[in-house]
């Protein structure tokens, strides 16, 4: 029963390297490589922070209560993800793999899974939608446009992204659940 799961693991594994290369390599074009390293910044601390920031300051009321679950479920959710890349020690693509693309000059030392700036996409994309649904689609798009420019510039595999996205909607979704349960 052992070697089956391990078989099945490395055969997930496997797919989830394949998937990489193809993503990171063979739709490589220069249009994608301008953009992808601006839009991964969409889901780092300092762009969801300022957001959160900067709509609880100058934003209506409803803008304002946003931003504050926002940032809670920013908040806690970050601190999960360092628990598990401090407990998973799963190495980013571009440490273990030949040939990726990588975009930048200093690379990040930490583990791949989950991917961060995937969980900051969808918990800002999820609580934003909530509240302004008109907006969803095009929220919800650039979310996965993060995730999707993490596997593009080497820092992530699928798997850590769509972990990411699970995690990041997960959070968003009980701190909103909360927030009703405490205001009501």
């Amino acid at each position: 029963m052992r070697s089956f799961l391990v078989k099945i693991i490395e055969g997930l594994h496997q797919k989830d390297k394949n998937l990489f290369m193809y993503l990171n390599q063979r739709i490589k074009c220069r249009p994608l490589d301008a953009i992808m390293p601006r839009i991964t910044h969409l889901g780092g601390a300092t762009f969801s922070v300022l957001l959160c920031a900067f709509l609880y300051i100058f934003g209506k009321e409803e803008a304002r209560i946003a931003a504050s679950e926002a940032f809670f479920a920013l908040t806690g959710s970050q601190g999960i993800v360092q628990i598990f890349k401090k407990s998973i020690y799963r190495k980013r693509p571009y440490m273990v793999l030949p040939n990726v693309n990588t975009f930048w000059r200093k690379l990040l030392k930490d583990h791949s899974f989950p991917s961060g700036h995937t969980v900051a996409g969808f918990c800002l994309a999820v609580v934003f939608s909530l509240y302004f649904p008109a907006y969803r689609y095009a929220i919800y798009s650039l979310a996965t446009l993060v995730g999707f420019s993490r596997i593009y510039t080497g820092m992530h595999y699928p798997s850590d992204v769509l972990s990411g996205a699970f995690l990041g909607t997960t959070f968003a979704l009980l701190t909103h659940a909360i927030k009703k349960l405490i205001v009501s």
